[in-house]
């Protein structure tokens, strides 16, 4: 048995294959680009190399993400609260509380010890407390995302950004380089806007024991950081949390794949 979970995010697509005891035995990731379909079929190809398995192999697919309905090879498909919420509950046991943070949206969710959603939040569909902001702001400051992965928050006090609308954001940037700030400074202010917009959030599901960041924003140490010292709490973060939704849809995979074998 084995089940396909596929993560079409706005920015990345994601894919995670897991046999019959969830074992996870291939991943894919590449960027999605303006074609969904084509993004989906790569992350599927890449996790089956890695699975060393064919796509007739596969028992079931499902589907999830910004573009879960451009696949026309999955089997169902799944929201994505529902979905960060089963993997993140699997990736770490004691998880009670959800942020996922993507390429458009931020959302965080409330989750009971199986993994069901009991409540979500999402932020507006502007790009405000996003992986397309931060891309926004590396081509505003010239620096590559490789290097703003390795930024941290300020260990004094950052810089205060009042917006993070990707628009409104710009000027205020453009402010403090003019102001003579350099792209640390700003890059920590921003981390801080973005945590205290995902912990505002996480407080309107019910704040709770433990806390897992997910999403394309989870395994930027800054990020994960600043959420840390917003929230005066350990999260849950690390470089696969990229993967969590699409873990999270081949565990909901297995599970109806077990229901009709009952």
């Amino acid at each position: 048995m084995l089940s396909c979970g596929i993560d079409v995010g706005s920015s990345q697509t994601k894919c995670v294959i897991l046999d019959g005891n969830a074992i996870v035995q291939g991943r894919g990731l590449v960027h999605s680009g303006a074609n969904l379909l084509r993004a989906a079929r790569h992350a599927l190809k890449e996790a089956l190399t890695e699975a060393g398995c064919e796509e007739y192999d596969l028992t079931i697919a499902i589907g999830t993400g910004y573009g879960r309905f451009a696949i026309p090879f999955s089997h169902r498909t799944a929201t994505e609260p529902s979905c960060h919420a089963r993997g993140a509950a699997y990736r770490y046991p004691g998880t009670r509380t959800v942020l996922d943070a993507g390429g458009q949206n931020m959302t965080a969710i409330r989750t009971n010890a199986e993994g069901a959603v009991l409540d979500f939040a999402m932020n507006d569909k502007c790009s405000a407390g996003s992986g397309r902001f931060l891309e926004s702001l590396t081509d505003l400051l010239g620096i590559p995302m490789a290097q703003l992965k390795e930024m941290q928050p300020p260990s004094e006090k950052p810089l205060l950004l009042t917006n993070v609308c990707s628009v409104l954001a710009e000027q205020e940037i453009l402010n403090y380089l003019e102001g003579g700030k350099d792209s640390e400074e700003i890059v920590g202010g921003v981390f801080m806007a973005l945590a205290r917009r995902g912990a505002s959030l996480l407080r309107r599901v019910g704040l709770e024991d433990e806390i897992t960041f997910s999403g394309g924003l989870s395994h930027i140490r800054g990020m994960a950081a600043a959420l840390s010292e917003v929230l005066g709490h350990s999260v849950n973060s690390g470089p696969d949390g990229v993967y969590i939704g699409a873990l999270g849809a081949a565990l909901i995979g297995l599970d109806q794949v077990m229901k009709r074998t009952e």
